[in-house]
């Protein structure tokens, strides 16, 4: 953690925990999903040929030197992995054995965890438990005051697919800063079981990423302003979900975005 000035003032574990409060079995599990998981993820990946669209959009922001919220449906999940490598980001896990795998794999690309993700996230944005309040907490001050960017699942770990939660809407007026979009494409790509038929690209594939936005929301906000914003952003993310999703196939849709720029 020595990227974060002051760890221990957040009150929340950062990262993966210690191998010591695991059993010999599970952190052989975790050792063996992670290498697993970096060979058949990070390697098809590395492998593809990787095309943006929308970099300036995501430079310029950077330029500011003002966390950014990444904003992605969980269908696209893994691209976000894939992209933000080494880049000072914060994402917010479980702090259960169930989220350690994840917390694990975050690691190994440079990505901090932050540990203690709300059980339940009502529709105006309040946490039902405290753990997740001191994550939500920790998040918006590393985004505010450490420059970190975020990236948030905005329909959340176990759906509905494609509607999108309060979280992003809340931490962007907190922070002051932008929401942007995060889409991907990928020829091809398997689609795995699951509520949100999550992507992975295929060995040697042809992946586009979008960034769209910025969207921005006010500091002072009501309730209603920051439902209207959030309507409006689930609208785009799910047109470009569309598009992303036939902009291999149609043509017509190819000529809507400018060229990617090829890496």
């Amino acid at each position: 953690m020595s990227e974060i000035k002051d760890p221990e003032k957040y009150g929340v574990h950062l990262g993966p925990y210690d191998n010591s409060r695991f059993k010999l079995k599970t952190i052989l599990i975790f050792w063996l999903g992670l290498h697993f998981a970096w060979f058949f993820a990070f390697r098809f990946h590395d492998y593809s040929k990787i095309g943006i669209i929308g970099k300036d959009l995501e430079d310029n922001l950077i330029q500011k030197k003002k966390g950014i919220i990444y904003a992605h449906w969980h269908r696209y999940s893994q691209f976000y992995f894939f992209h933000i490598r080494q880049k000072r980001h914060v994402m917010m896990i479980s702090s259960k054995e169930g989220g350690e795998f994840g917390a694990r794999c975050m690691a190994r690309i440079g990505v901090i965890a932050i540990r203690g993700s709300p059980k339940r996230v009502k529709r105006d944005g309040r946490v039902k438990d405290k753990k997740g309040k001191d994550a939500l907490r920790a998040m918006e001050s590393l985004v505010r005051n450490e420059g970190f960017h975020a990236g948030l699942t905005v329909d959340g770990s176990k759906g509905p697919a494609f509607v999108m939660k309060i979280g992003a809407i809340n931490l962007s007026s907190d922070t002051g800063s932008p929401i942007i979009v995060l889409t991907a494409a990928a020829k091809p790509h398997f689609t795995l079981p699951g509520w949100d038929k999550m992507w992975m690209p295929a060995p040697f594939s042809k992946i586009v990423y979008f960034f769209t936005g910025p969207f921005y929301v006010p500091k002072d906000a009501d309730n209603i302003e920051k439902e209207e914003t959030r309507l409006k952003i689930e609208g785009h993310m799910r047109d470009m979900a569309k598009k992303a999703e036939n902009y291999f196939k149609d043509e017509k849709i190819r000529k809507e975005f400018p060229e990617p720029l090829w890496l």
